[in-house]
């Protein structure tokens, strides 16, 4: 079983996160490559951040396992407390996937938990996450 070890970070959570994703897509193929035509909603919950972050980059990984999205621009708007769990909204860019355009890196099967850190600091927060490959 092999595996890639990410750190993504930025200023606030949700810069975090969209660095996560481009993290993600980076890992698969080349988002320099990707032309951001079309928009997708992304929305997720988790009960914590770390399920947060989870279900996150599982939903995107989905995006291009199921609909064949190559997204390589994240703008999460934001991340608040509900009731029960936290909220997450956002969008991506892309366009359809394109091997020949995109480039084919590595597949990712899913992401873990293994490991998986999210460390406030002063001015930035840091990510960390295993993708499994």
């Amino acid at each position: 079983m092999t595996d890639a070890f990410v750190e993504a970070w930025g200023p606030t959570m949700e810069r975090a996160f969209a660095q996560a994703g481009i993290a993600l897509f980076e890992t698969m193929m080349y988002t320099d490559k990707i032309t951001p035509r079309n928009t997708e909603d992304i929305t997720v919950e988790g009960h914590d951040e770390k399920e947060l972050l989870y279900n996150f980059l599982e939903t995107l990984l989905l995006k291009f396992e199921i609909d064949g999205k190559a997204l390589g621009r994240f703008g999460v708007h934001v991340i608040n407390q509900g009731k029960d769990s936290l909220n997450l909204t956002g969008t991506a860019n892309g366009e359809p996937y394109d091997p020949e355009k995109h480039g084919r890196k590595i597949e990712v099967k899913g992401v873990t938990y293994h490991q998986m850190a999210i460390q406030k600091e002063r001015d930035r927060v840091l990510l960390r996450f295993l993708l499994d490959l």
